[in-house]
């Protein structure tokens, strides 16, 4: 079970575990598959295999806060504010207690009730709040949820738009922020995402930043 759940007040039967975003999916997941089988900007594609780290500086000076702060209670609600000095799209990755790795931030079904092309777009200069004013007056908040221990939550902020990411399974618990910063940023290195105008995949810049938080 995944630390934190996206659950819609409105609709407490259902809620987004964190949903595991698995090839064949359709719409809601990244497939490594011919640039005009994807939507241009929508999704990334991934390449096997991962080849040597390659180090990625923070170049949009993403910032990521977990609100109230870094140390949380089960059952407590929390939420992220992320700031850049350039623009991009913002996509952020829990990896809980266990070792567990999911994608917390874009979910499909934010993406299904939104007009989906820049709801993760953050603005230089401007904070980027998660869950956003509009998705909680839709009754969607984050709430934490076992196991307890030490976690892990990483911003990505893509210079092209990309909103779901087809995650790896991790090789082993990451032991470290260090260590799980370091995984994903060579896993990102290898990854194409459709240009725009030619529908071609192309490299794409990357930028994260990561924040250890404790649930107790």
């Amino acid at each position: 079970m995944p630390s934190l759940h996206l659950i819609h007040r409105e609709r407490p039967w259902f809620a987004i575990l964190l949903l595991p975003l698995l090839a064949g999916g359709g719409a809601a997941c990244a497939a490594p598959l011919p640039s005009a089988s994807l939507p241009a900007g929508t999704h990334a594609s991934w390449l096997w295999p991962v080849q040597a780290a390659r180090s990625q500086a923070n170049t949009a000076s993403v910032s990521l806060q977990i609100l109230p702060g870094q140390t949380v209670n089960l059952g407590g609600k929390v939420s992220f504010g992320v700031t850049a000095r350039k623009p991009g799209y913002l996509i952020l990755v829990d990896i809980d207690a266990e070792g567990r790795m999911s994608q917390i931030f874009p979910t499909p079904e934010l993406l299904a009730q939104s007009d989906g092309r820049d709801i993760n777009l953050v603005k230089p200069g401007v904070e980027f709040v998660v869950p956003s004013p509009a998705a909680r007056q839709r009754g969607f908040e984050y709430v934490v949820a076992p196991p307890a221990g030490s976690a892990v939550m990483i911003a990505i902020l893509s210079e092209r738009r990309v909103q779901l990411l087809d995650l790896p399974d991790l090789p082993r618990k990451l032991k470290d922020q260090a260590e799980a910063l370091s995984y994903l940023s060579a896993w990102t290195s290898e990854l194409r995402v459709p240009d725009n105008a030619t529908g071609k995949l192309v490299p794409n810049n990357w930028s994260f930043d990561v924040k250890s938080y404790s649930i107790k």
